[in-house]
């Protein structure tokens, strides 16, 4: 089979959050490496506190006093105190405590993703997030997994009704259905490097909430280290994304009917409106989603949000809005196409827990002194600029 298409681009790309991303890393802040002081939570620096050797050594001796949490702040604040240290000096950052029953709630907190304590945006997570787009973006590809999800489906129900037992793995590989394994997937072709250092005052901790839209009470906090989208300032990283068609002759017998898909990588008019049109398809769904929650007036000023987002996102020229980074919202973002129908609810709910909304909540930036709307956490801005 011979396929003629164009032999692909490289450009330089911008990327600028016009919501808070979350591209979280494995690590979580403990419970010690907290301190509250009035009304106010504390995050400690602890790879600058590590290097001090006069802490080190305080802080080994009253260990059992610093993991007992009745009394761990007033240890941590006693080495302080002899060191004559500020909380504000051996901080990495501070916010509001959130209180329950007269005491501050012992809130989630997870951390951004770094290299050697400077923050980037990982080429992993761009790729997927342009990965899933391509494939919306493609009518013959979303049959493909709407046609592998009824076959898997319909198995399943059999399986069930005759009592044997479900091979989970073979359920849930939709994706290794369609392009089989990593290494023969006709993504190979697209590279997407880390994006440069993201400026630290951009990234802060803040209040999150993952609301429930069939049950309004259900709502949970956290806290996550957030790229932050400030406008008044320039807030931008530069990637280099490469399509590399050229490299087809090398790996055209892994390749098996990928649709558009080939056409679609080898230009880049072509990449940008394909990825537009999906995030279209993307705006719609969630603005459907909201609506049908139970009280869908609650999320006024979001579904304005997704409006506005839908609107620059048509006009844009040189680029397109993207859904980027984790909490926001799916399971599966390439799996979410619509909403499903009663037996495919059956059956993912055997899977993983999931609902009629699929997925049922949606994690909201809580609105601040910077930040006075509430946004969904994960929509950038992308320019092409070279």
């Amino acid at each position: 089979m011979v396929i003629d298409v164009n032999p692909g681009f490289s450009s330089w790309i911008e990327i600028e959050p016009v919501s808070p991303v979350f591209i979280g890393s494995d690590e979580k802040i403990e419970r010690f490496e907290t301190i509250v002081e009035g009304n106010m939570v504390y995050i400690l620096d602890f790879q600058k506190l590590l290097g001090r050797d006069d802490f080190v050594e305080l802080f080994v001796a009253k260990m059992q006093d610093i993991l007992d949490p009745s009394v761990k702040d007033r240890a941590m604040k006693e080495i302080f105190q002899k060191l004559n240290l500020k909380l504000s000096e051996v901080s990495l950052d501070s916010f509001p405590a959130q209180w329950r029953n007269n005491k501050p709630d012992n809130l989630q907190m997870k951390r951004f993703v770094r290299s050697a304590g400077r923050y980037y945006v990982p080429g992993s997570s761009i790729k997927g997030a342009i990965r899933t787009a391509l494939i919306r973006s493609d009518q013959s590809l979303v049959r493909r997994f709407e046609d592998l999800l009824k076959t898997i489906v319909e198995d399943s129900m059999k399986e069930s009704k005759q009592g044997m037992k479900r091979e989970k793995e073979r359920n849930i590989n939709i994706k290794g259905g369609i392009f089989g394994s990593p290494n023969q997937s006709p993504f190979r072709l697209l590279e997407i490097s880390d994006s440069d250092f993201i400026d630290k005052k951009f990234v802060k901790f803040k209040l999150i909430t993952v609301r429930n839209l069939l049950n309004v009470k259900t709502k949970i906090s956290m806290m996550l280290e957030l790229w932050l989208d400030k406008q008044d300032e320039s807030n931008k990283v530069r990637v280099l994304l490469q399509s590399r068609v050229d490299r087809l002759s090398q790996m055209k017998n892994w390749i098996t009917d990928p649709g558009k898909l080939l056409e679609t990588l080898g230009d880049k008019g072509k990449f940008i409106e394909a990825v537009k049109s999906a995030t279209e398809k993307i705006i719609q769904l969630e603005i459907e989603r909201i609506k049908k929650a139970l009280n869908s007036n609650e999320f006024k000023l979001i579904l304005g949000f997704y409006e506005k987002l839908r609107e620059e996102n048509k006009k844009m020229r040189d680029g397109f809005i993207l859904r980027l980074g984790a909490q926001t919202g799916f399971f599966s973002k390439t799996f979410f196409t619509r909403f499903l129908n009663r037996n495919e609810l059956e059956f993912l709910k055997s899977t993983h827990k999931v609902y009629n909304l699929f997925p049922v909540s949606i994690s909201i930036a809580e609105p601040s002194y910077e930040s006075p709307v509430p946004k969904p956490l994960g929509w950038v801005r992308v320019r092409f600029v070279s």
